[in-house]
């Protein structure tokens, strides 16, 4: 059994979507939404929801998530990692009473080995999250760009 308080990483079922929607849906509210319009943060949290995460799963998409384990608490989903293979990476979100502490390095380190590895792995960061992409080894590819309503700088990081 893990130590109280644990972070588990394991690879996310499809009955995790929901939690995983949860998380990423309220992440995105709070961190990407005040960059972008109404209508490209709709979409945006139209692709969050459990179905679609289902449906990524079933694809094939690679899911990582982050649980933290707390003894007469249970388990609870704070962190998930979504690598669309061959190298993109979809989603990397910490909850945010839990950022600061690795959990991000940690669901990045256990999806990146499952990228292409002759090819640079990709990212759409948001305005807010360019410094941990940074952090991660990632550079940005161009400028920040506006899309479809939503706002985001084009990153990559050098094969492993």
């Amino acid at each position: 059994m893990p130590p109280a308080d644990a972070i588990v990483l394991r690879d996310a079922t499809a009955d995790d979507a929901a939690a995983i929607s949860a998380l990423v849906i309220a992440s995105t509210r709070r961190w990407i939404a005040p960059d972008c319009t109404d209508d490209g943060i709709a979409m945006l949290v139209d692709s969050m929801v459990p179905a679609r995460i289902e449906e990524r799963l079933r694809e094939g998409h690679r899911h990582v998530v982050a649980e933290q384990v707390a003894p007469h608490h249970g388990t609870r989903i704070v962190g998930v990692a979504v690598l669309r293979l061959p190298s993109h990476l979809y989603h990397l979100f910490v909850a945010d009473d839990m950022q600061r502490r690795g959990i991000a390095r940690r669901l990045w380190q256990a999806v990146r080995y499952h990228a292409a590895p002759d090819a640079p792995v990709t990212v759409n960061a948001s305005l807010h999250a360019v410094e941990a992409y940074r952090r991660l080894g990632f550079e940005a590819a161009g400028p920040a760009r506006f899309e479809r309503g939503l706002r985001f700088v084009p990153m990559t990081r050098a094969p492993r």
